[in-house]
C-alpha cells in the first residue's frame, strides 16, 4: 500500500501583543502620544526616536477558526497535495476543481 503526502491550510482569527517603549518628559506626556495614535497599530508609529518596539509574540491561544459564512463564502480550509495542488476546500462558492 502507497502513502500519499498532503497539507491543509485553515484560516484564523487571533490576537498579537507588541511591546513597546515610549521616550517622554512624563508618563502622561507617553500616554498623551499612544492616544494621538487613536487606536491604530504601533509598527507603523516607531520612529527609533521616541517609539521603540521591543517585543512581539502571537498570542497563540487566542486563535479562533473562521467559517466561510464568516470570511464572505471564501474557504478557509483549504487542502493540497504535496506539489502545493489544491484538492479541495470548504468555500461556499462553487469552487469544484
Amino acid at each position: 500500500m502507497n502513502t500519499y503526502t498532503f497539507y491543509q491550510d485553515q484560516k484564523v482569527t487571533s490576537w498579537e501583543r507588541t511591546h513597546f517603549e515610549i521616550k517622554a518628559e512624563s508618563y502622561q506626556e507617553a500616554i498623551a502620544i499612544i492616544q494621538s495614535w487613536q487606536g491604530k497599530e504601533v509598527g507603523p508609529m516607531e520612529d527609533d526616536k521616541q517609539v521603540f518596539i521591543t517585543e512581539f509574540e502571537p498570542l497563540l491561544d487566542t486563535s479562533e477558526y473562521l467559517s466561510p459564512s464568516e470570511n464572505n463564502g471564501q474557504a478557509t480550509i483549504e487542502v493540497f497535495d504535496h506539489t502545493g495542488a489544491e484538492i479541495c476546500d470548504n468555500s461556499e462558492v462553487d469552487t469544484q476543481l
